[in-house]
């Protein structure tokens, strides 16, 4: 699908060189099962994200710390991520990509045991995280994408992809160009 809010210089890494070897270590925490260690590695990044005027890539960011909390049973920086994402979601109009997350986030918490955290969400967020997205344009046909980025290791799936052109799609991470299959 294409989204409305695009980098217009896709090929512009926001990442510098110790950012881009912070998030590719935590990604490989999150494969290898370390998720205490990888969260604060997104967090920082998140709010380097933040500082540095990259909304999108901030929100997301927020959103693996926000799973990578949960993970790791951390219930107060969880919520506190997922509200960050949250409010980056809906605030530069990522409408496809908020009631995603929300309800990988709030299903993740509730099997975690954190109800708290699932009704602050609720009472926080409540419809405007589960709304439906605005309506799009007929979607074009993709081939299919790796399920991470060969440059950061960064899941990626096609259906939340932010497409540059029919074959090639950005990661919402690193600002990597990957190629469809």
């Amino acid at each position: 699908m294409f989204r409305r809010f695009r980098n217009n210089n896709p090929v512009q890494n926001p990442l510098n060189e110790a950012q881009m070897a912070m998030l590719v270590r935590a990604n490989q925490l999150v494969t290898n099962n370390q998720p205490g260690q990888a969260a604060p590695l997104f967090a920082s990044l998140a709010v380097q994200m933040e500082n540095s005027n990259h909304p999108r890539r901030a929100a997301n960011l927020h959103a693996r710390a926000a799973h990578a909390y949960a993970d790791s049973q951390d219930e107060a920086l969880a919520l506190a991520h997922a509200q960050s994402a949250l409010r980056l979601f809906i605030r530069w109009q990522m409408t496809a990509r908020t009631p995603v997350f929300y309800a990988n986030i709030t299903r993740k918490m509730n099997a975690r045991g954190m109800p708290s955290a699932v009704a602050a969400l609720q009472k926080e967020f409540g419809a405007a995280a589960v709304g439906a997205p605005a309506a799009q344009p007929t979607p074009q046909r993709h081939g299919s994408l790796p399920t991470a980025c060969p440059k950061c290791g960064a899941p990626l799936r096609s259906d939340e992809a932010t497409w540059v052109d029919v074959q090639t799609a950005e990661c919402e991470f690193c600002g990597a160009l990957v190629k469809a299959e």
